[in-house]
């Protein structure tokens, strides 16, 4: 921290904390756990709170039971129980709309072609869509893929694969063929089992899978998520992550940790695995036409400054630590900026909403919005003087590079993948400190607005350096068989 600059009242702050006499830990891995721990806890009283108000006495429950009752043997009699014993049939949500086609159908020539084919899979955002940063990525590569010499986005379709592009005709299952390769780069942990029979016929017919690894959250901090998560990620590590031939990574520092997790849990892998990492594009909100909101103008009308963040509202994101920033600058009237969250409310996010909503300053100088759309972000975008970023693990952090596209100030956590792909660009703050981020806010209060001049891939580059490395075999780091140490290689060609 640069304490020289630190201003006398945080000083003094920072001096109130350490007389505690306790040391925090340094490792950061341990500090992130404690922290979640803390968190999470604290969610856990607000859910029990929530409860505890919604509770109804004793009498009042007997009388509810026995309406329930009444009401269920008289649905028996008149032939409605499906309404209420589990015997329903449930519509499934209709998928969301595939890709458009702008000219002529190239399936059927992508299909019939002899050279080996590539498929990229993205069942998932087409079943169950959304608008994070996993659905973003996938979107956008699927709708790029096209550049690629072979390349067909697919999805999986009662049992087979199909290409994902709107019907113009009846649609054959694709059947592999030696030398394919099958781009697992969607959120398949939503659905280990219907790609387990997928993979077994790609290595009859002799093709090579590849699987796209955003992060290892649910491994390596599992208190991070909810735990039914952390078992269908690790089944899902194990049936498909295991299996793959290439493992690709959205960034150096989730493939260093990737080599790092496999060497330390002693992990067979298949024979001369390979791992890469591509960077990605910052540039996929300009296609939004929705307008913007009501609630995202008001917030973006006053003059009076405001930073923001994005993400959702989750325990990892370190919200808790950035609001605790701003009521330090709130309470010491030293700064009159407003402070802006653009997330939906995620797991274990209860207390924090309430925290939010019933903060002092909420709705004067602190705004959530948690429905907003990409109109609506782009709007705040344009209009923020700094983004923050508080968040404590990431595998990428999309809200970074969109930020530095624009050439907004950014400031972020001290973690390894924000100085990948931010470097000199971004302010850093000490992990989990909250004095430290005010006094990085603070400093650049003070400081005459201003846009950095940024360079940073968008989509197409982004693309093309991802159907490049998966086509060219270009994989930076290679492990040479089961059980050994990891033994990084030089690239084929560079990818950035």
């Amino acid at each position: 921290m640069n304490m020289h600059a630190t201003p006398d009242f945080l000083t003094d702050c920072r001096s109130s904390a350490l007389s505690t006499g306790v040391e925090p830990p340094q490792d950061d891995a341990t500090r992130i756990a404690l922290h979640l721990a803390a968190q999470i806890q604290k969610e856990h009283l607000e859910l029990h709170r929530q409860r505890v108000a919604g509770a109804i006495d004793p009498i009042t429950a007997h009388c509810y039971l026995k309406i329930k009752e009444l009401l269920w043997t008289v649905a028996r009699l008149v032939g409605l129980a499906h309404l209420h014993d589990g015997t329903r049939k449930r519509i499934p949500s209709p998928p969301h709309p595939p890709l458009p086609l702008r000219g002529a159908d190239p399936t059927s020539a992508i299909l019939a072609a002899d050279a080996p084919r590539l498929f990229i899979d993205v069942t998932p955002t087409h079943r169950f869509g959304g608008r994070q940063g996993i659905q973003r990525v996938v979107r956008e590569i699927a709708k790029r893929s096209l550049r690629g010499e072979g390349s067909l986005p697919v999805v999986i379709e009662n049992g087979r694969v199909t290409p994902y592009f709107e019907n113009r005709g009846p649609q054959s299952p694709i059947e592999f063929r030696k030398g394919d390769k099958f781009v697992i780069l969607d959120a398949s942990w939503l659905a280990t089992d219907e790609y387990v029979p997928i993979i077994e016929t790609l290595k009859a017919a002799g093709g090579q899978l590849v699987t796209l690894i955003y992060d290892l959250i649910p491994l390596t901090q599992p208190l991070s998520v909810a735990a039914p998560m952390t078992e269908q990620f690790k089944t899902w590590f194990e049936a498909i992550v295991l299996e793959s031939d290439r493992l690709l990574c959205i960034s150096r520092s989730v493939a260093d940790d990737l080599v790092s997790y496999l060497a330390r849990e002693g992990v067979r892998t298949k024979a001369d695995l390979r791992i890469g990492w591509w960077r990605l594009g910052a540039d996929f909100d300009e296609q939004d036409e929705k307008s913007v909101s009501a609630e995202a103008m008001d917030v973006a009308a006053s003059e009076a400054p405001f930073y923001l963040s994005v993400g959702t509202l989750e325990p990892r994101k370190g919200y808790s630590i950035a609001l605790d920033a701003f009521d330090l600058l709130w309470r010491s009237n030293v700064v009159d900026a407003r402070y802006v969250i653009v997330g939906r409310a995620g797991w274990q996010s209860e207390a924090l909403q309430r925290d939010l909503r019933n903060h002092p300053e909420y709705g004067r100088r602190l705004f959530w919005l948690n429905d907003a759309s990409d109109a609506d972000l782009r709007h705040c975008y344009e209009r923020c003087c700094a983004l923050i970023f508080p968040s404590m693990i990431e595998g990428f952090g999309l809200p970074l590079v969109e930020a530095g596209r624009r050439g907004i100030p950014v400031i972020a956590s001290d973690i390894p993948v924000f100085h990948e792909i931010g470097g000199a660009d971004v302010r850093y703050f000490d992990l989990l400190d909250p004095i430290d981020l005010a006094s990085e806010i603070l400093r650049l209060s003070r400081e005459a607005p201003t846009r950095l001049h940024s360079s940073y891939v968008t989509w197409d580059d982004a693309a093309d350096a991802f159907l490049e490395l998966v086509s060219t075999d270009a994989y930076q780091t290679r492990i040479a068989g089961p059980a050994s140490a990891p033994a990084v290689a030089a690239p084929a060609r560079a990818v950035s």
